[in-house]
């Protein structure tokens, strides 16, 4: 029961915090929101955002969704600051970074959607998966 408490907790401080994200973003206020992305993806994956966008994808693959100390929650939130990232980089034209996000956000939905030890099924990894693999078709 505290396991279920705590993650519960967790999500409602992420949907705090990508609350804030998308306010940012949608006031175009990219330096706060560059700021306040490293903070969340520090404190709700202890990864360091400069780390993950640096990795390649098979270093990603290794060290993201290879690994069996981040638990599926964790790459969940990872996985939509990730998402959030790479509409960002879109919206500003970056468009190196933005593939490198959206390969790695491939990467990691995929693997959500794989992951058997969950006994649920996850409607939003679903839609993010065949978005996805839709703007590989556009």
């Amino acid at each position: 029961m505290l396991r279920k408490d705590y993650i519960q907790r967790q999500f409602e401080e992420f949907g705090k915090a990508l609350a804030l994200l998308l306010n940012l973003k949608l006031n175009k206020n990219w330096e706060v929101f560059e700021k306040e992305m490293a903070e969340a993806f520090k404190k709700f994956t202890s990864f360091e955002l400069d780390k993950i966008e640096g990795l390649s994808e098979e270093a990603f693959n290794h060290e993201i969704t290879g690994t069996p100390t981040l638990l599926y929650d964790q790459k969940k939130i990872l996985a939509n600051l990730l998402f959030e990232k790479m509409n960002v980089y879109q919206e500003r034209n970056e468009t190196e970074k933005y593939l490198a996000t959206k390969t790695k956000c491939q990467i990691i939905y995929q693997n959500l959607s794989e992951d058997l030890t969950q006994n649920e099924y996850d409607l939003e990894v679903h839609y993010r998966v065949e978005f996805l693999r839709n703007l590989n078709t556009e």
